[in-house]
């Protein structure tokens, strides 16, 4: 069983990794090997897989440390599966702290010199059965239905449901009274939530984002969240006539279960700045 010579080997290509020695890493793989960069992106060959790491190193802005923490060798003839739990560490880009562990799948070839080469280099294992996580976006006016579809969405399995309504109403009790009092405290919640949500994605969980992305700026924030985490997204888009908001309104005004009341007035200064999706923002628009 060569499990020892093939711990050496993954520690040698980790530690080119580290080093971004990616030259010295190429030695470590077949002709044909398949890296893949992440669930449903693979590249093919020396050629690509030399091109990929320079990228992926960018990504982690130059701070990924790789390792393994465990491993298991089943081999078979000039064939063997590595079982390892893959540590990896980096910085964000405000240089805070991101780690994750992969329980990942290697493949190795002996070549005919004796050689053992790497054929498949998986870090995700078996995760790429799972669905991949996702950050949903929602967009449209007060009244839409934006909070009652995040209910429907967070029944998906691995999902969570952030509500920005919840969060204020209880950081900020009796503090929002006027629409600069949402802008003010809505600012100082996104400053904390746009980490958290990152690490929940990381995990691979995905997040129902119930904060209204009905601006520019607003989407440009949550597509920050996706690039730091590396996930896709979806932007709902609940397109309502204006009638039919303040009617709903009304009636969630009556009913007392919303944290918040909002009248025909308020309801029309802030449909001002409402800003649909636009093409050149490059989203995965959904339409309800």
């Amino acid at each position: 069983m060569p499990q020892q010579e093939l711990k050496e080997i993954i520690a040698a290509a980790d530690q080119a990794i580290n080093q971004e020695d990616f030259d010295e890493l190429m030695a470590f793989y077949a002709s044909d090997a398949v890296l893949v960069i992440q669930p449903g992106m693979f590249a093919q060959g020396k050629e690509q897989i030399r091109a990929a790491f320079p990228a992926i190193a960018n990504y982690f802005n130059h701070t990924l440390r790789v390792s393994q923490a465990d491993m298991q060798v089943v081999a078979g003839g000039d064939t063997a599966l590595v079982l390892a739990r893959t540590e990896l560490q980096a910085e964000g880009d405000a240089g805070q702290p991101w780690q994750a562990t992969r329980f990942a799948t290697y493949v190795f070839r002996r070549n005919p010199a004796g050689v053992w080469r790497c054929a498949i280099d998986n870090s995700y294992g078996t995760s790429l059965l799972e669905t991949p996580p996702t950050l949903h976006l929602l967009c449209g006016k007060i009244g839409s239905g934006k909070s009652t579809l995040a209910r429907q969405l967070v029944k998906e399995p691995k999902t969570v449901l952030i509500s920005e309504d919840e969060w204020l109403a209880r950081l900020y009790p009796d503090a929002i009274k006027e629409v600069a009092d949402y802008v003010r405290c809505s600012g100082q919640l996104k400053n904390v939530l746009g980490e958290h949500v990152a690490e929940l994605l990381s995990t691979g969980l995905s997040v129902v984002l119930d904060v209204p992305a009905n601006t520019v700026a607003s989407r440009q924030w949550a597509m920050s969240i996706c690039t730091r985490a590396g996930v896709a997204h979806a932007l709902h888009l609940l397109d309502v006539p204006d009638p039919v908001c303040k009617e709903r309104l009304h009636l969630r005004n009556q009913s007392g279960t919303h944290p918040f009341t909002v009248d025909d007035a308020t309801f029309d200064r802030i449909t001002q700045y409402y800003e649909p999706p636009q093409d050149g923002e490059s989203l995965n628009v959904i339409r309800h």
